[in-house]
């Protein structure tokens, strides 16, 4: 199973951070500048509230890489570019993936795995969405702003599903599962159509700016989600 850069990065930075505080010395402030980050997101990480999907410091490999690469930062005292941080996740993505095929479940069933990434990509879409929030603070543009604590917003919603289906799996197999009725649907599903009835499409070409307009078109994405996602609940709604 292929490891998510969006969840191996943030242990990456974490151990970064662990090892340019506690052995080299670094303060939050020199910490903060190395990685390009606030020093906030360095007191995040060292309380691990980030960056706690993965201990890295399991895989000898990796362990003995960061600490490399740490030393290299440290001689050179100069801050980390995204790609740096991007090639090295990689590296530890393939040889996570070559230690996952060597690891067997024995005794956890399939229902335990399936909650265990449930929870795991849960956990990756808190963390996104706290990144996100926090580009969002550093911004002056309120257009950009709201932008960004759109997407966090949508990461968080995201991470509620995920742990509202992880509590279903969890409870009394054979739950029933309500789904509204299906003349409750189509009321909904025909409100939504007159609403695309309404296309922003000609209001796109009169704004003065591209940025306003990534705006207006997710408005329009999420319309057209709400209607496939009743659409299908059509499918197992009773009359």
């Amino acid at each position: 199973m292929t490891v998510r850069l969006e969840r191996l990065l943030p242990a990456l930075r974490a151990e970064i951070i662990r090892l340019l505080i506690e052995k080299y010395g670094f303060t939050k402030i020199q910490a903060s500048r190395i990685l390009n980050i606030s020093p906030a997101a360095v007191t995040h990480y060292l309380g691990k509230r980030r960056g706690k999907l993965f201990n890295l410091k399991e895989n000898v490999n990796i362990s003995n890489m960061i600490d490399e690469f740490v030393e290299k930062i440290v001689t050179r005292n100069k801050s980390i570019s995204e790609s740096e941080l991007y090639d090295l996740a990689l590296r530890f993505s393939s040889l996570l993936e070559e230690s996952s095929k060597k690891i067997e479940y024995s005794g956890e069933s399939s229902k335990n795995k399936l909650i265990k990434v449930l929870r795991e990509r849960a956990q990756a879409e808190h963390e996104a969405a706290e990144e996100f929030m926090e580009t969002a603070t550093r911004l002056n543009n309120e257009v950009t702003k709201m932008i960004f604590r759109q997407i966090a917003s949508d990461s968080i919603k995201h991470a509620d599903i995920l742990m509202s289906t992880i509590n279903l799996l969890e409870r009394e197999q054979g739950q029933k599962i309500e789904v509204p009725r299906k003349h409750e649907l189509l009321s909904l599903l025909k409100k939504e159509e007159e609403i695309h009835i309404h296309s922003l499409d000609k209001v796109k070409d009169f704004l003065p700016h591209k940025l306003l307009k990534v705006i207006v078109e997710s408005v329009e994405a999420d319309e057209k989600k709400h209607a496939k996602i009743l659409r299908s609940l059509l499918e197992l709604a009773e009359e």
